[in-house]
């Protein structure tokens, strides 16, 4: 999908958000050994896998119960993140798991999403 596809969509904003893992394009290699060269070499062999981990607040929020409820789905959903400065990254991705904090007071209203990311991120400044 392009920038324009993803911008066409309609989202709805996850509230409580913590933190966002690292996001972004990266490659996978793979060992090239043609005939007459002196050694093997990597070379980009297409994106590599990526997952996202999100950390959230547990608070009642219809962002939040949406990605509750696609937890484990086979159908992917799109993303948009934001960023302070305005610009946007878009992906599509399944939600695999979505785990409970631990019960101590720290951490017991939070809860960590992870995320399989399935297409190409796109960024828009």
């Amino acid at each position: 999908m392009t920038a324009a596809g993803f911008a066409a969509l309609s989202y709805t904003q996850i509230k409580g958000v913590k933190v966002v893992g690292e996001l972004g394009t990266q490659y996978a290699t793979s060992t090239r050994n043609y005939i007459g060269l002196a050694r093997p070499y990597q070379a980009m062999s297409g994106l590599a896998e990526l997952s996202l981990q999100v950390e959230l607040i547990r608070i009642a929020d219809a962002g939040q119960d949406m990605l509750r409820a696609v937890v484990g789905l086979e159908s992917a959903c799109s993303y948009r993140a934001t960023r302070p400065d305005g610009s946007q990254i878009y992906f599509t991705a399944q939600v695999n798991s979505l785990m409970n904090g631990s019960f101590t007071s720290g951490s017991i209203a939070e809860q960590k999403c992870n995320m399989a990311v399935l297409s190409k991120v796109i960024e828009v400044d």
